[in-house]
């Protein structure tokens, strides 16, 4: 069983992060936790300390509604699905998670559907969510569409690689008979040679269909371009690391240089310093 998180604002966008989040686990035999957070405005009057009460209230009622709006769309099917509502900025509440007994597998977001994945990058909380925590973090733009992921495209900086890493996208990948695309993004910063990084994929990889190509650029961010322009792609996944090629597309400053489909989700996974 999976424990997923599912953060929510209740918009529209928001729901549709939640339902491609049970559909890609499925809906029965995994545990969905909805998260609503809330907390004072910076700068509110002390003697509004009564606020909190009715943020609290309306956040566990907002969350609870939430929840019955998506299991309607799941009639008749076992759903373990939980409501909940915590004070604090979504960064830290996210965090908290961490150190639960039934830790979540995957924090599921949704983003913008104006500006899609260059939301999903750079809005604040889920670019916060990224950068700070310690989960995989998938990114669901509004008008993303659900369909099986078979053909996924996993861009890697050339940096070390291990399994517990790449653990949720073998598992996407063997549960939906997918292909992973390897896409090796190739700059100034890129040091491994590319024979072992080769050998270390397929070892990683194993029977899961698998293809490796390297790609060069002058920046990073129009290389993801690229490969989301040159694949058909259901799922794009990036490995983040604290000093990584990657790590400068947590900034909003690149926002403006991105163009990205607006259908693709983008499932970022954690991969430590070595």
């Amino acid at each position: 069983m999976a424990h997923v998180l599912i953060p929510t604002d209740f918009s529209r966008n928001a729901l549709n992060a939640a339902l491609y989040a049970i559909r890609l686990f499925g809906p029965e035999g995994n545990r969905f936790s909805l998260l609503n957070t809330y907390m004072m405005p910076h700068g509110a009057a002390s003697t509004m300390w009564n606020m909190d009460d009715l943020l609290a209230r309306e956040a566990i009622a907002g969350v609870k509604a939430f929840a019955e709006e998506v299991r309607k769309h799941f009639p008749g099917q076992t759903l373990s699905l939980e409501a909940e509502a915590q004070h604090g900025d979504l960064p830290n509440v996210v965090a908290r998670f961490a150190n639960d007994k039934d830790r979540p597998v995957m924090v599921v977001m949704g983003t913008q559907g104006a500006t899609g994945l260059q939301e999903a990058l750079f809005g604040s909380n889920t670019a916060n969510v990224i950068k700070h925590g310690n989960f995989p973090v998938l990114a669901v733009p509004g008008q993303a569409e659900y369909h099986a992921p078979k053909r996924i495209v996993l861009a890697d900086d050339g940096g070390p690689v291990s399994k517990d890493s790449l653990a949720p996208v073998l598992d996407i990948a063997r549960r939906n008979q997918g292909e992973i695309r390897v896409v090796r993004v190739i700059n100034e910063r890129s040091t491994a040679d590319t024979g072992t990084a080769d050998q270390v994929f397929d070892n990683l990889l194993g029977a899961i269909p698998h293809t490796q190509q390297y790609m060069s650029g002058e920046n990073v961010d129009s290389a993801l371009n690229d490969v989301a322009e040159q694949s058909d792609a259901d799922l794009l996944v990036v490995l983040h690391r604290k000093r990584g090629v990657f790590q400068g597309l947590f900034h909003r400053s690149t926002a403006a240089k991105l163009a990205m489909h607006t259908h693709l989700p983008l499932l970022v996974l954690q991969q430590a310093d070595r």
